[in-house]
């Protein structure tokens, strides 16, 4: 029989959780404690499907049942309900920090809480994505006769579905994608100028060149730190977006190809298909 102690039970608890993805946070809160007749006051330093981690100056018994409020702007409160089942003393600052976990939550909630996380996750991408753009330096002027691609592209080939003004959608096929636009594939003939609506999901062959997401201890200046690896292994999503048809390119096997410049892409999907094209030049240098 193997025996474990309370740190190594500990130790599976935390490596359980971490099978989920952990979203980064610095939010105040007021926590109601089992058996404490006011809130302690903490904050939530992240969260995810199945717990959280919490800090505060006020020591709290561990098996504590524990409840506080999810806010953000422009939205109701998100309550959760979780137990304390770990606590540790910060190597810098004062007080303790907690880890939670949300098995007092129904499945209902729990749903509903890997949504709410879901989009806290697509406005920190969409939000570092505009701060990229903003931030990089303005593309030198062109060289007549000369084209400069402002994106990089990959020529990983995947099914779409397209539509025009007042028709249904057809299916096709894509390549040449980047976060400016891409190559549309049609048996269909197509009229320069017009808006498409492409709708497509990037194919994750090529995500395995990324690590696992997780944790890893680096050494810095000032001695060793924990940083977070993001979860770049997740499945895409399906996008819907919106392009004009702009070009149109030799005949591939009597079907027609377009190129399509994308004009409402926002900055969730901006960094998602940046992950994509980033992963396909990963894994070919890789190979070669």
């Amino acid at each position: 029989m193997l025996w474990l102690g309370r740190r190594s039970v500990q130790a599976i608890e935390r490596s359980n959780q971490r099978r989920f993805y952990r979203q980064s946070i610095e939010l105040p809160i007021a926590i109601e404690v089992a058996g404490l007749p006011a809130p302690v006051y903490g904050t939530l330093m992240n969260i995810s499907e199945t717990g959280c981690r919490l800090r505060s100056l006020i020591l709290i018994d561990r098996e504590r049942d524990v409840t506080f409020e999810l806010r953000r702007p422009s939205h109701p409160a998100f309550l959760l309900k979780g137990r304390i089942v770990t606590r540790d003393t910060p190597h810098k600052g004062g007080g303790y920090e907690y880890g939670v976990s949300f098995a007092r939550m129904t499945n209902d909630e729990r749903i509903a809480l890997a949504k709410e996380i879901h989009e806290m996750q697509r406005r920190e991408a969409a939000a570092r994505a505009d701060q990229r753009q903003t931030a990089a330096p303005k593309p030198a002027p062109r060289t007549p006769g000369k084209q400069r691609r402002s994106a990089v592209r990959t020529l990983v080939e995947f099914p779409v579905r397209y539509r025009l003004p007042g028709k249904a959608s057809a299916a096709a096929v894509a390549n040449d994608v980047s976060m400016g636009g891409l190559r549309l594939i049609t048996p269909d003939k197509l009229v320069l100028g017009m808006i498409v609506e492409v709708r497509f999901t990037l194919p994750g062959d090529y995500l395995y060149i990324y690590p696992p997401a997780g944790e890893r201890v680096e050494i810095s200046p000032f001695g060793p730190r924990k940083v977070r690896i993001p979860d770049n292994r997740r499945p895409f999503e399906e996008m819907t977006v919106h392009g004009r048809i702009v070009s149109r390119f030799q005949p591939v096997q009597g079907r027609e190809v377009y190129g399509v410049q994308f004009t409402d892409v926002d900055g969730y999907q901006r960094e998602e298909i940046a992950r994509f094209t980033h992963s396909v030049q990963l894994a070919k240098l890789r190979t070669e």
